[in-house]
């Protein structure tokens, strides 16, 4: 029986405990929060995480912007939050504000946040999360110290893969399931540097009572991304499709857009004979997009635009 995820039960603690570029953790390891932060990078990198070690031990508030991105957020939690005073350890207090997947904040939300940011400067802090810091307005990032979790360079590149493949390694082996080198290559080129959606596989192979993983149990099957062809051609409400395409495959939109042009066409062919008709317009379709890929400010929109195009390519 499982009675824990594994995502929280091994959620790092400490700043030390983290899978960190060494740029990221001289800049907090063993130090306090003297300035307002956005931490910007991919899904499960650990910005989140970060931002929890950080507040922790202060009086804090957590709030997921994509829940809560109204202006009442902002005047009715935010403001009487930093309003108050706290005493801690017989001492006036800083206070931390954290704001979770921020780039999902609406434009008031952001224009309100200006002023609530300045007014309170001298007691509270203010940390940030982002996927996509081109969605946060640049007079918005002008008032926080902008972090980048990716990898700057291919030594910090090499250096975060070798500790996240060990820690995966560490992970599997305390839970008793063995695997291969070869299979944690591919493991780690299927999600890294997403832990959290590594974390939630080894959890499936741990209640499936897997005890050693090869290939073969590194996708689900042998289509990389069934779930999504399927979608593609029974699901038409856009709003799921969405939440279904930013949920799952936000982390790895070049490989999908690899995938609809190779792989999905061959599984037309396999599974949706029928439809064979629209593969020459789903090639030019993804041509189309891969050579705008570099001109594309935020990559998960033009994922979606191409997959609500092959859509009205299967209406006809």
């Amino acid at each position: 029986m499982i009675d824990q995820l594994l995502t929280e039960k091994l959620r790092p603690k400490e700043v030390k405990h983290m899978i960190l570029p060494n740029r990221i953790r001289v800049l907090f390891e063993g130090k306090g929060l003297n300035q307002n932060i956005l931490l910007a990078g991919s899904p499960g990198c650990g910005k989140t995480t970060l931002a929890k070690i950080l507040s922790k031990d202060l009086p804090h508030i957590f709030i997921n912007v994509s829940d809560e991105s109204s202006v009442e957020t902002i005047r009715t939690k935010i403001n009487d939050f930093c309003s108050t005073i706290s005493i801690l350890d017989g001492k006036s207090s800083k206070k931390v504000v954290v704001l979770d997947e921020f780039d999902g904040a609406s434009d008031q939300f952001y224009k309100a946040l200006r002023g609530t940011i300045e007014k309170f400067a001298g007691n509270s802090r203010f940390i940030a999360t982002c996927n996509w810091i081109n969605k946060v307005p640049e007079a918005i990032q002008s008032r926080f110290e902008v972090i980048n979790f990716d990898p700057i360079n291919q030594d910090e590149e090499d250096f975060v893969k070798n500790e996240w493949k060990g820690r995966i390694r560490l992970i599997l082996t305390k839970l008793g399931i063995s695997i291969d080198d070869d299979s944690l290559d591919e493991f780690e080129k299927e999600y890294f540097p997403d832990l959290r959606s590594a974390l939630n596989r080894i959890q499936s192979w741990q209640i499936e009572g897997i005890s050693a993983v090869d290939s073969s149990k590194i996708k689900d099957s042998s289509w990389s991304y069934e779930d999504l062809y399927q979608m593609i051609f029974k699901s038409k409400d856009p709003v799921s499709n969405y939440q279904v395409i930013v949920g799952q495959y936000s982390s790895k939109v070049d490989d999908v857009m690899t995938a609809l042009g190779e792989e999905f066409i061959n599984w037309i062919i396999k599974n949706k004979q029928d439809q064979a008709k629209i593969i020459p317009g789903i090639v030019v379709l993804v041509a189309e997009h891969q050579a705008q890929r570099t001109q594309v400010i935020d990559p998960v929109v033009s994922l979606l635009a191409l997959i609500f195009k092959i859509q009205k390519l299967t209406d006809n």
